[in-house]
């Protein structure tokens, strides 16, 4: 992936508020929930509470018009906001101190990876999948590579909404210990 491909897309994602509001919205929330859940997951070590957060961003973003104030890359505003919010809602909690939050960085930062680095990202992506076990798998591969909303996944393995989340936590938590959450960012 490159650099001018993601910010033309966000530019003309933001062009598109201004013709249809409703379907821009609808995109921008198809293309960056599931990232900004398990960036805010980095953080919160919480699948529950990182979709809260994420939620409350994108309402708050519809609500307060924010497509109508940025003048920055649009990429850099979501995940920035959903780490302030995330850092707000621990330090709420008074789970982590607010000092080792003030230094914890991860990058967001858009990259650019030739043909055989991408390859080699898609290998320990799969490895790190394939450790899994396979209805956490199943469910990973589901939300996170097919795109399928949970009431969807969870009829098609046959398991509650909550039995869906409870497995993709898991499997985001063990993703994030062997440090291959990012991965799924890029």
């Amino acid at each position: 992936m490159n650099i001018g491909n993601n910010n033309e897309k966000d530019i003309r994602l933001l062009e598109l508020f201004k013709s249809d509001r409703e379907k821009a919205f609808r995109l921008l929330f198809e293309s960056y929930y599931i990232r900004l859940c398990i960036y805010s997951v980095e953080l919160t070590d919480s699948f529950e509470m990182a979709e809260d957060i994420v939620q409350d961003f994108f309402i708050y973003f519809w609500e307060k018009k924010i497509d109508k104030k940025i003048n920055i890359n649009l990429r850099n505003y979501l995940y920035l906001s959903v780490r302030n919010a995330s850092i707000l809602a621990i330090k709420k909690e008074g789970r982590i101190p607010i000092d080792e939050l003030v230094n914890c960085d991860i990058d967001i930062e858009d990259e650019v990876y030739d043909e055989e680095e991408l390859c080699e990202r898609k290998k320990r992506i799969m490895e790190e999948l394939e450790k899994l076990p396979s209805q956490e798998l199943r469910v990973v591969k589901a939300i996170l590579l097919e795109n399928k909303k949970y009431k969807e996944a969870a009829e098609e393995f046959d398991i509650s909404v909550n039995t869906l989340k409870t497995h993709l936590s898991r499997a985001l938590k063990k993703l994030r210990k062997s440090h291959s959450l990012y991965l799924f960012f890029y």
